[in-house]
This record gives C-alpha cells, structure tokens and sequence, in this order.
C-alpha cells in the first residue's frame, strides 16, 4: 500500500491509476469505550466483509479510535477520515468557533498521521447549509475551508485534503483541494450523467469522487437499489470520476443521539446480511476500471506534426500504453525540416510525408489514411491519459453523437516563469455549452465519426495554423450534430517555453480567427462565451453570479457567468492604437494627450488585474510569476488581435493549390450559393450566409462603411444569375464618429474646426470604401467565371445597382 497522489484529474499509486472504491460507515451507537463505533470484534468483522464486497475504502464521519486504523491497516482497507464540526451554524461569526474548528482540524491530523499511507484522505467538512454559505458568502467560506486545508498540510504535508460538497452549494471554489468530492442523490440515469459530466467540467485539473450516494430501501424496495447502485457505479467510472463511495455499509446508523430506524440505506441489514445490491456493487468493484466498452469501434489516433521532434517520442510513447483495444496511430509529418518522421518511424507509427501545407491539410491527409470508424486527434506536444481514447470513443458510441473532445492541462510547472505560461491568456480549451455540450471541439483532444467528419467536408485547408477545429465545430452544430463533452478524456499538453514562442502562437491564433471572421463575419461573440468564465473586470466586479433559489434552498445552485464582453477592450490593438494616436496629438493639445496617457494606463492596470487575478499554484505564484504573468497579458492579446484584424482587412486571393474544388450540382442554387462563397472567401472576402431572416442570400462584409448583399434568382432558361448591390452600413461610423466629435470638442477645439476635421476624415474613409467596393464587383465576377468553367453551368452576374 503506497501514497495515494493527485495528478492530472486521477488519484495515482506509484504510477498507476488508483480508483476508489468505498463504503460510508457510522456512526454508530457508543460502544462500551464511549466510541462512536462498534466493538472492535464487529469492526474486524465488517471489515472483513468490506473486503469480500471488493472495497479499499471506509469512509469515515468521525475520527476512528487509534485500534479501529490499526484494523484497517491490517484488512488493508484505506481511510478516509471525516473531521467534524458545526457546518450547520454561522461558524464564521464567532472568533471562538473558528479556533475551536481550527483545533479539531490539527488535532485529528495530528493524532492520524502516524497511519501514513492507511489514511487515504481528511475530509475537512461535509455540506455546509447553503443558507449558511449565501449568509457568509461563498469566497469567506471557501477562504476558511482553505486555511483549514493548509493547517492540516502543515502538520502533514503529504497527506490529501478533499471536502465533501454537495449540489446546493456546487458554486464553493475549492480548487486548493487535492480532490473534489460530492454528495449526490440522483435516481435517473440521463440526470447522473449529464449533472456528472457538469462536475467534471467543473472540477478543472482536479480529480472528482462521488463520496456519498445511495437508496433507502424502506422506501424504494431492495431490487430497485441494487439496480441503481449498479447502473450508478458503472456510469461514475465510464464518465472518468476518481471514486464512488455507497452510502452506506450497513442499515445500523446513529445520529444526534438517537437510533435512525426509519432509513435503510446499507448495503447490508442492521445484522449484516447482505441485501442484492450488495453484490451489485461487488461486480462493479471486481471489474477492471474504467469498466469494459459494450462497444470498442476501430479509432485512428492522427498525430499532425510539424518540426516536432523535441516533443514528438514523448506523445507516441503516451500512445502506445493506451487503454483501447483496436486502435492505430498516423503521424502526419507536414513538411518539417528535422527528424520528425524518422522519430514517429522508429516508434513504429504510421507516418505519412507532406509537403508543408498547413495543419487542417495534415490532419485531413490523416483522415484520408485512416481506417477506424472514430479519428481521434491529438498534438504532437500534448501526451495523452491511459484512458483517454477510452473516454472519447465511450463518450461517442453512448451519446450516439458526430464528436467528443476532452480538457487539455498543463504538466506541472517547474519555475514561475512555467506556471506564468500555463496561465497565460488565449491557450486552446474546449468550449462549453451545456451540462455535457460544447460549443468548440479543441483540436489538441478531440475525436469524431469518420462518416460525420466526411459528410461536412472535412477541415477547410485555409486554416493553416489555428481555428480549423473552431470552423468544423461550428459547422458540426450547423448541420444539427452535437459536440459532446468528454471530460474524463485528459491529455497534458506543452504549453510554450519562451516568450517569442508564446507570442508566435498568438499570432497563429489571431490569423486563424481573421480567417474566421471571413466566413462568419456576422457571428455574435456570445453564443460562444466560455461557460462559467468571466473576464478579469467581471472577477474584481463580482465575478459569476450564483443561483441560490428561494431562502438560499435551492437544489442545484450553479455559478453563470458574468457576461461582461467589454473588459478585455484595453488589451486589443485598436484600443492601444487610439491611445497612442491621442498621445502623439498631445503635443498640440494637452487634454488629447492626457486622454491617450489615460487609455494606455488602463491598458497597464488591465493587464496588471488580469494578472494579478489568475489563479497559480501557491508555491509558484510569487512576485516573479505575477510579473511574467503581467508581461504576457500586456503582449499576448495586442498581438493575437492585431493579427486578426490585418487578416480581417485584407483582401486578396489565397493560393488556390490549398483548396480543393466544391462539386455543385446545377439544378441545385443552394449548391451554387456554397460554391460561390468558398470562391469569394478564397478571394480573401469575408461572407455571411443567411439564416433565414435576411432578404439575402450571401452578404459581403468589406470593412469599415460596405455591405454587398448576394441574391440567387433563377431565370426562365435554367440560368442561375447572382443578383447584388452595394450598400452602406454607417452605424459604427457615425457612433465613432460622435465619440470623435465630442472628445475634439472636450479638447477645445472649435465646432467649425471640428465638424471640418471629421468631414476630412469621412471623405478619407468613403475613397477608402469605394476603392475597396470596386474591388468587390470584379471579384463576384471572377468567381462566376470560376464556377461557369469548373461545373459546365449557366451562372450569369448582375448588379442591382447601389444604395
């Protein structure tokens, strides 16, 4: 019996996964020592049972008697050790309440410590009343949980810490604990997996366990618990928690004095016959864990790579120890230039040879090749969990859905600068939508259908460096699929070890999000805000709100996020540019300079705040990472957004060998729609389709001031004509506009000289937008040009005129 360890959202022994399998136990009746346990004749004796049920954990309410450890150790069951105290009373009103809790808390750890590795964890509090918590506030009473945390790793600094919450209060921020725990009473199978799923998301780098779940059989009948904890077992595991503890062992239970006679919720009677479940859960725990797939489809674990030598041998060697039966591995090398093929070839991988065409062409090259029913993607700098595949695919063939992808974390950091770029802003994550839903796959983790991924085209080669998993996603819902969460499926993914290598991503990043904004340029940034994620002026304002329901009772109080869109404005490359413009102009006139002084100090303080509120690990989160944290939050958005923009811009014509045709089917205008806006994005437009709303067909968005609506109308000879006009959008001129105004006069300036200021700047912008806007006519017209002669059709162009 080694150390239990947290790491990587699972507990480890040695290195292998440990999962608990556990029985809640007590309290009981005093004994004749006055303890609130049975004699140790019957101890001995139920232990022995714990053991025949395949348990290797007693949870405890109380601290056990130095003889009852001494048991355990010898049944070789663990324990996890319940420290109590008054949860149900407003236990941070009273200086003496919280010295005496303080003094419970050193006490039992202490006194257990000489049980080492026995003592699997302390559970340092059990469901504080959510009306206790909505009266102190969740950040006091996650502040007091912590100091209590740290007073017992004080005393035994490698013991695990966990706490057990329960749904009221799902909101506690607890991520000082080693573990989460929770107690829940579901009885529907589709409620437990999709709230699980949620806890999961929720529970971040740290593992979860169900500490407490059951049935009372006075109630519900035996059958139906031994149904229950079975299909609730199996499901806890497939879904990647840590842990499943039944409450409770046996029917014998004492509580505020009294005998509990009208609950029964053992797994075996007050006289220790066991009842059906308990060989219900026995066959969950003599399982191999994570338990057998009803369904193991061939998957292909594609490896896109480029240059990727330093980091490439350690994802194949995490590859290569997966728990899946029928997979096989394809390093697609993309062109690199050192020895990234000759390492995937020694490892004995697949590995197909590119010229270097960008990422979503290797990873398309990948799906061509493989042969599995799944394709599953991870980078050539991430190292996947033994089970990730497992999860994937579960996730997948359970949900009877096109994609699944998982969480990627950092590997522990080992020198503040490491934990300063693991927080750093702008790092891929999955996106989530509801419960068990994303709204973005994360290419590093994700695998979808084979026959899904083909339907829709597969990743659109334009995206050469980022964002080609955000377009398959968007595309994905578009089409009606859904994206599944898959949170049990972890890979450690590199985050980037220097500050150039950190910011050339971020540039990455911003050109894949232009190339985004090209295809959907209408798109509300809101219905893709991370979930439960606000920003830093959100975190200072408030941050999350919390629903407490009615008295603070309600039963599932969840953290929704703040929403506030704006706070990250100081950090983008307009704001700082206006600011530096308003600067310079301070050398004529004084308030326009203290404006710019005041724009580039708020984008200072912005990043100094984002900063300062990002969560580290405690023993690197010193002066020295907050600083290179700050550093990279003053670089890293400007530069991730100014290369969005110039993509954003821009307009030329890519280089046609990335794109593959799009077959059109002539009698079909919604095919000739698809082919003519590919043709027009290819040409470095950005177009909106409509969603059903609009009078257009496709819409051209030419920033700053033009708009070109597209409209499909077929003629009486079979022609297809594409109908447009060009008009203007002035809204967020004439808003820029009256800002402009106002600040000039705010400035001194007169109105004349004002008004005849902004006049020169519309004429500037208006030759700006007609030139670009003559551009556009000749581009619609090349384009039909292209799908006339590639499709044999009669597509015929006209313009409406202009408004």
């Amino acid at each position: 019996m080694g150390r239990l360890v947290a790491r990587g959202k699972y507990l480890f022994e040695g290195a292998e996964k440990f999962y608990i399998r556990g029985v809640s136990y007590g309290p009981f009746a005093p004994n004749s020592r006055g303890e609130e346990y049975p004699e140790p004749e019957r101890a001995a004796a139920d232990f022995a049972l714990m053991r025949q049920l395949g348990a290797n954990l007693v949870r405890l309410y109380v601290p056990p008697p130095l003889w009852m450890a001494e048991e355990a150790q010898r049944a070789g069951l663990r324990l996890m050790v319940g420290i109590p105290w008054p949860y149900h009373m407003a236990f941070l009103d009273s200086r003496e309440m919280k010295r005496d809790i303080n003094e419970t808390v050193r006490k039992t750890v202490a006194e257990m410590r000489q049980f080492g590795e026995t003592i699997a964890a302390y559970n340092i509090g059990n469901e504080i009343r959510s009306d206790i918590v909505r009266w102190h506030g969740p950040r006091a009473v996650s502040r007091f949980l912590s100091e209590l945390r740290d007073l017992g790793k004080q005393i035994e600094p490698d013991a695990l810490f966990t706490y057990s919450n329960y749904p009221s209060t799902e909101y506690l921020d607890l991520s000082f604990l080693d573990f989460i725990s929770f107690n829940v009473y579901l009885h529907r199978e589709e409620d437990f997996r999709r709230y699980f799923t949620h806890l999961l998301g929720q529970a971040g780098e740290l593992p979860l366990i169900l500490s407490e779940t059951g049935m009372d059989t006075i109630r519900e009948g035996e059958d139906h618990q031994a149904e229950l904890l079975a299909w609730q077992g199996q499901a806890a595991f497939e879904l990647g928690l840590s842990g499943f503890i039944v409450f409770a062992f046996t029917d014998e239970w004492h509580r505020g004095g009294a005998e509990i006679t009208d609950w029964a919720f053992g797994l075996t009677r007050r006289d220790r016959t066991p009842k059906p479940a308990f060989d219900a859960i026995a066959r969950v725990f003599a399982n191999k864990l994570p338990p057998k797939l009803t369904a193991a489809p061939k998957a292909s674990v594609i490896v896109p790579a480029y240059n990727a030598a330093a980091t490439l041998g350690d994802c194949l060697a995490s590859l290569r120890t997966l728990n899946y039966p029928n997979h096989e591995t394809i390093v697609v090398d993309d062109g690199s230039t050192d020895s990234t093929a000759q390492i995937a070839e020694q490892a004995g991988a697949r590995t197909i040879r590119l010229e270097h065409c960008g990422l979503a062409a290797a990873r398309n090259a990948g799906v061509e090749a493989a042969s599995g029913e799944i394709v599953a993607f991870i980078d050539a700098d991430a190292c996947a969990d033994r089970d990730w595949l497992y999860h994937l695919v579960e996730t997948i063939t359970r949900r009877d859905v096109a994609a699944a992808s998982g969480p990627n974390f950092a590997p522990a950091p080992g020198s503040s600068r490491a934990a300063a770029m693991a927080s750093a802003p702008g790092l891929p994550r999955e996106v989530r939508a509801r419960d068990a839903d994303l709204a973005q796959l994360c290419g590093c983790n994700m695998a979808l259908s084979k026959a899904a991924l083909t339907k829709i085209g597969g990743f659109d080669p334009a995206f050469t460096t980022a964002a080609d998993d955000v377009d398959l996603s968007w595309r994905l819902t578009a089409s009606g699929e859904t994206l599944a969460h898959a949170p049990g499926a972890v890979v450690i993914h590199e985050r980037r070890a220097t500050l150039g290598a950190y910011l050339a991503q971020q540039r990455g990043y911003g050109k894949g999000e232009g190339l985004l904004a090209k295809r959907y340029p209408l798109r509300d940034a809101a219905e893709d805000g991370i979930y439960a994620a606000p920003s830093w002026i959100a975190a200072i304002l408030g941050g999350a709100r919390v629903y407490y329901g009615e008295f603070g009772r309600g039963l599932f109080q969840t953290v929704y996020s703040a929403g506030d869109s704006y706070g990250e404005l100081p950090l983008t490359i307009q704001w700082i540019a206006v600011s530096a413009f308003c600067l310079v102009l301070g050398t004529m006139n004084r308030l326009l300079g203290v404006i710019g002084g005041a724009g580039i100090s708020i984008t200072l303080l912005a990043a100094a705040a984002r900063a300062a509120s990002t969560p580290l690990p405690k023993a690197r989160s010193g002066f020295a990472a907050r600083i290179y944290l700050w550093i990279l939050n003053l670089l890293g958005p400007p530069i991730r957004s100014l290369a969005r923009e110039r993509i954003k811009w821009r307009i030329e014509t890519a280089r046609s060998d990335r794109f593959e045709p799009i077959k059109v089917t002539p009698s079909d205008s919604s095919s000739v729609l698809a082919s003519c806006r590919e043709a027009l994005i290819r040409h470095g437009l950005a177009v909106a389709e409509t969603d059903g709303f609009q009078s257009y067909d496709l819409e051209i968005v030419v920033p700053p001031l033009v708009r070109v609506p597209i409209n499909a109308v077929r003629e009486k000879d079979g022609r297809v004509s594409l109908l447009w006009r060009t008009r203007i959008a002035p809204r967020r001129a004439l808003i820029a506009a009256g800002i402009a105004l106002l600040v000039l006069l705010a400035a001194g300036l007169p109105l004349r000289a004002a008004l005849a200021a902004l006049i020169l700047a519309a004429i500037g912008t208006a030759v700006f937008a007609f030139v670009r806007a003559r551009r556009v006519s000749a581009i619609v017209e090349r384009c039909a040009d292209e799908i006339t002669n590639q499709h044999q059709i009669s597509l015929a162009t006209a313009t409406a005129g202009k408004a």
